[in-house]
């Protein structure tokens, strides 16, 4: 593995981690409970990094279709949405993405991760690298938003272990 992406790799796997306890204890309708109008709730949240962890794979080269039922544009705004899948199906589909990832960051080379990416990220280096950096990151914020969400919703707080 190409060692700027061996600290990419560890953190989403315990982002991984983590997504799982954030959602443990849940059902499906508490997860869909939006704890006020212009907050999303922990489906919408979960489904969106289920989606995030695609794109990663298809920047890496693995153009697998997200197996969620989405809207248009995926889950990038809850207004769109009119079917949640159950958190089983978030579940699975992030762990497959998951480990569809783990492959792709221990196969890409510095060739790959040195690719010129264009513009219209919020970075200072737009390579493929520069970007994966930016998208983990990303991830972890959601997940410390489902954190957050969780202890909304009357749960205990997110464990780390």
């Amino acid at each position: 593995m190409d060692p700027r992406v061996a600290s990419l790799a560890a953190i989403t796997r315990l982002n991984g981690r983590l997504f799982h306890h954030c959602l443990d204890g849940l059902s499906d309708e508490a997860a869909q409970e939006r704890p006020g109008p212009q907050v999303n709730n922990i489906a919408f949240v979960a489904a969106h990094l289920v989606d995030s962890r695609h794109y990663m794979l298809a920047l890496l080269g693995d153009a697998r279709p997200n197996p969620l039922p989405a809207p248009e544009g995926g889950f990038n705004d809850i207004a769109k949405v009119t079917r949640y899948p159950t958190l089983a199906e978030v579940r699975a589909a992030w762990d497959a993405a998951g480990q569809a990832l783990e492959a792709r960051f221990g196969a890409a080379t510095a060739s790959q991760l040195a690719a010129p990416q264009g513009e219209g990220w919020p970075i200072e280096e737009h390579t493929l690298y520069g970007v994966l950096t930016f998208m983990v990151q990303h991830e972890s914020h959601h997940v410390g938003q489902l954190g957050l969400l969780r202890k909304v919703a009357g749960l205990a707080a997110m464990a780390y272990a």
